[in-house]
C-alpha cells in the first residue's frame, strides 16, 4: 500500500503528516508506530491527521498513543494546509483535541506561524492527579531527590522543573521518572527549564509517548507562563531550544500565545504493508 506523506519539523521536532481521508480504513496504531520508526520508517517524534470543514488536526505520539495537541505540530499542520490546499488564508481557526486553536501566518517565506495557545487549567484531574492534589510548587521525591515542580494543563499535560543547566543530561533519567510517576495517571511531559534572564529561558523536554526531543512548542508555553507567574520572567519571552527559538506571550488573563516557524523536509511515498 503507497501512502502519500509529508515530513517537517518545528525547531527539530518532526512530524509525519496525511490527509486522514487517505488512512480511514487502516488501524493507527500499528501504521503509526512503523512511519514513525527511526530504523525502518521515516521517522519523527509525532504522527498528525489532517481533515477540512472544519480544518481538523488529530495528534499522535510516536508511540500511537493520542495526545489532544502539539505547540510545534500545529504550525506543521498549517504548513500543510497550506500547501496541500486545505485553506489559502493566513488566519484560520484549527480544531484539536484540546478546543479550537487560532492560527495567524506571519510569513509564508521563511514560514512563521502565530498560534493562540489558550488558557492553563489547574484542575489536578486535567494532568490525571487525585482531586484536590496541589499541583504548584509540590515536592516530589525521585531516586531520594526532593525536586520542585509546577503541574497543569495548556494544550496538554506539563510539568515544569526549574533547573541550573537544561543541558545537564544527567537530569534526563530522573525527568523519565517524573514523567512516569504514579501520581500522573496518563504520564506527563516534563520541562527542564532555565532562566537565563527575565526574556530569555532555555528549556529540554522529555515527553511522553517519545522520550527526549528537540522541542515542545506547549512544553515552551507551559515554563513561560510559570516562569512568569513566579517572577523569574516578564511576558515576552524567547525559549532557546536545541535547534531553534519561540517566542512566547503571556497575557494579562494568562492566555498563551506562541510564534515560530516550521520547515517541511520532504514529500514522499511510503510503503506500508501493514
Amino acid at each position: 500500500m503507497k501512502l502519500t506523506l509529508t515530513k517537517s519539523h518545528g525547531c527539530g521536532n518532526d512530524f509525519v503528516l496525511l490527509h486522514a481521508k487517505d488512512v480511514r480504513d487502516i488501524p493507527l496504531e500499528p501504521l503509526i508506530r512503523a512511519v514513525c520508526d527511526r530504523r525502518t520508517g521515516v521517522g519523527a517524534d509525532g504522527f498528525i491527521l489532517a481533515a477540512k470543514d472544519p480544518l481538523t488536526m488529530r495528534f499522535y505520539n510516536a508511540d500511537g498513543s493520542a495526545a489532544p495537541m502539539c505547540g510545534n505540530g500545529i504550525r506543521c499542520f498549517a504548513r500543510f494546509c497550506l500547501e496541500e490546499g486545505l485553506t489559502d488564508s493566513d488566519s484560520f481557526p484549527v480544531q484539536t483535541g484540546a478546543g479550537e486553536k487560532q492560527v495567524d501566518i506571519v510569513s509564508r517565506v521563511p514560514f512563521l506561524a502565530r498560534i493562540a495557545m489558550g488558557k492553563p487549567d489547574y484542575r489536578p484531574e486535567m494532568v490525571g492527579a487525585a482531586p484536590g492534589t496541589d499541583l504548584w510548587d509540590y515536592t516530589l521525591e525521585v531516586d531520594d531527590l526532593r525536586v520542585t515542580l509546577c503541574s497543569f494543563f495548556l494544550s496538554t499535560v506539563h510539568t515544569v522543573w526549574f533547573v541550573d543547566d537544561a543541558a545537564d543530561d544527567s537530569l534526563l533519567p530522573l525527568a523519565e521518572k517524573i514523567h512516569s510517576h504514579p501520581m500522573f495517571a496518563e504520564k506527563t511531559n516534563v520541562n527542564l527549564v532555565e532562566v537565563i534572564d527575565s526574556a530569555t529561558i532555555r528549556m529540554r523536554t522529555w515527553e511522553r509517548g517519545v522520550g527526549p526531543t528537540l522541542a515542545c512548542g506547549t512544553g515552551a508555553c507551559s515554563a513561560v507562563l510559570a516562569a512568569y507567574k513566579k517572577g523569574l520572567c516578564g511576558p515576552d519571552v524567547t525559549v532557546r531550544l536545541p535547534r531553534g527559538e519561540l517566542y512566547i506571550s503571556v497575557a494579562p488573563d494568562e492566555s498563551v500565545t506562541m510564534t515560530g516557524p516550521a520547515q517541511r523536509i520532504l514529500k514522499g511515498e511510503y510503503e506500508y504493508e501493514g
